[in-house]
């Protein structure tokens, strides 16, 4: 059954909505992924309630059209409103226009509606913090329109990224991979753990609780990037999200982004072995996930035009499922099995949050064990940034 669960957004008409908004001269950050319960953008349901001046872009464009590392570069007119489009796509605050940074401190408040999905290397939560940096800057309050966090707000996977590998493709000091907030609760960390500054309000969620997938919800999944198509997808995107630090293709450019990973030269058979040899502690985090042998040809990205052989992987239980430790675990046996054809790309440590994942001697099941101290600690460090 089904609960019935409303995002910040579909709150609006509400006492407190009211309160954080009315007689404020907003800014929106969103794309097509803020949308309503009843699937209307949030760019309408603001500019007809409330007095919305401008619009702000992450990754992919206000529409969502663009694929990875495009972004709307130039200001232009949202076709739904009229109302200017800023790009806040920056890789950190060096990079965001100045036109942006200037049409900020124009405003009163900037509100955030966006879907996050709950995963470090998933770039909307930059461009929030990023609009978090300047609107402190220039005494801009931020609101965020909270949203659920489509894998649930219990799991705490992966590892603590390390100093030398935070960047704005991988994540901030410190952060898990897996963090199990919702943006609004991330914001409230992002704030606090690196002195921030901002003047943060958060309009919580209504009925939503932390052992809630997306799918135990009545909300209907909208793909909040061109190549996450599905719920399925943001379950096995914690650790498929690695091959992209790889030659290996990882799926972009077919029509399972993220739940495909192949290349011209894998030897789907040896891999299959070299995984069902792995040691049990190694396995476990396999457990739930179905392999399937497959081919398919990207029409874009790695491998364009070349037929690939690859392996689809099936989620049968996911609550067994420990992707992060899976991922980097599927990466090592394929280093073994084809050292002359396997390469790390300079993006790899980046993604994994640790230079040690590069290393030869590299043994994924045995380094997230050694991490696990350190994702207690920091679910008590999230304690009092909770909402639900």
């Amino acid at each position: 059954m089904k609960k019935t669960v409303y995002n910040g957004c579909d709150l609006l008409d509400t006492p407190k909505a009211i309160e954080l908004l009315k007689g404020k001269k907003l800014g929106l950050l969103t794309n097509m992924s803020g949308v309503s319960k009843d699937l209307k953008l949030s760019t309408t349901e603001l500019a007809s309630k409330y007095n919305l001046c401008a619009l702000l872009a992450p990754e992919h464009g206000i529409m969502g059209a663009k694929q990875a590392g495009s972004f709307d570069n130039e200001i232009f007119k949202d076709p739904e409103t009229g109302l200017p489009v800023h790009n806040i796509f920056g890789m950190g605050c060096d990079g965001i226009p100045a036109t942006t940074e200037e049409a900020i401190t124009s405003l009163d408040a900037v509100v955030v509606n966006i879907q996050d999905i709950g995963i470090r290397y998933y770039t909307y939560q930059f461009a929030m913090l990023d609009c978090m940096k300047i609107c402190a800057k220039h005494n801009v309050e931020v609101i965020i329109l909270d949203r659920v966090n489509p894998l649930g707000g219990v799991n705490v996977l992966g590892n603590r990224i390390e100093k030398d590998c935070v960047s704005g493709v991988g994540g901030v000091d410190s952060q898990p991979a897996i963090y199990g907030m919702t943006i609004g609760e991330l914001a409230l960390w992002f704030n606090a753990h690196l002195d921030v500054g901002a003047r943060i309000s958060v309009l919580p969620c209504d009925g939503w609780s932390r052992d809630m997938w997306f799918d135990d919800t009545d909300l209907l999944f909208v793909p909040p990037s061109p190549n996450m198509p599905s719920i399925e997808t943001a379950i096995l995107y914690p650790g498929t999200c690695f091959f992209e630090g790889t030659n290996l293709s990882e799926g972009r450019g077919t029509t399972k982004p993220f739940e495909l990973f192949g290349a011209p030269w894998l030897d789907c058979d040896k891999l299959l072995d070299g995984i069902s040899a792995l040691p049990s502690e190694a396995k476990e985090s396999f457990e739930g996930l179905v392999f399937r042998k497959c081919c398919f040809t990207p029409v874009f990205s790695k491998h364009k035009d070349t037929l690939c052989n690859g392996i689809q992987l099936h989620i049968r239980d996911r609550n067994s499922v420990d992707m992060y430790t899976a991922g980097l675990s599927i990466i090592h046996v394929i280093k073994q099995i084809h050292p002359d054809n396997f390469e790390y790309t300079r993006t790899m440590h980046l993604l994994t949050g640790t230079k040690k994942s590069i290393s030869d001697d590299f043994i994924p099941w045995e380094y997230t064990n050694s991490q696990k101290t350190e994702l207690e600690r920091f679910k008590e460090e999230r304690k009092q940034f909770l909402i639900y």
